[in-house]
């Protein structure tokens, strides 16, 4: 009776694993279709008040630019309302245009 060989394909299917590795990356990827939450909605914030620093230093990076929607899950509409608070508290120096160790 022929014996059957153990190919490289075979071998990898097998367990999954290639032969030379110690494991194999099971880690959990975020899924690409599912939408961010946005955390405006979450608390049911409505109005977004230029002088409201706690909610507005959120969408902030440490070194004081805003931050992309993609990255904070907030709608288009919130966004821009968002930055132009930014702005406003900014002028009014409720917010840095830079953050204090940059300048």
């Amino acid at each position: 009776m022929p014996s059957k060989k153990k190919t490289a394909a075979s071998a990898r299917d097998a367990g999954n694993q290639r032969p030379g590795q110690y494991g194999t990356n099971n880690r959990q990827k975020r899924d690409p279709n599912k939408k961010k939450v946005d955390p405006l909605k979450l608390r049911n914030i409505t109005y977004v008040d230029y002088r409201d620093i706690r909610i507005l230093e959120r969408f902030l990076n440490d070194r004081g630019k805003i931050l992309p929607n993609r990255i904070t899950g907030v709608s288009a509409k919130y966004q821009r309302k968002i930055e132009s608070s930014i702005k406003h508290a900014r002028h009014i120096a409720l917010l840095p245009f830079v953050a204090g160790g940059l300048k």
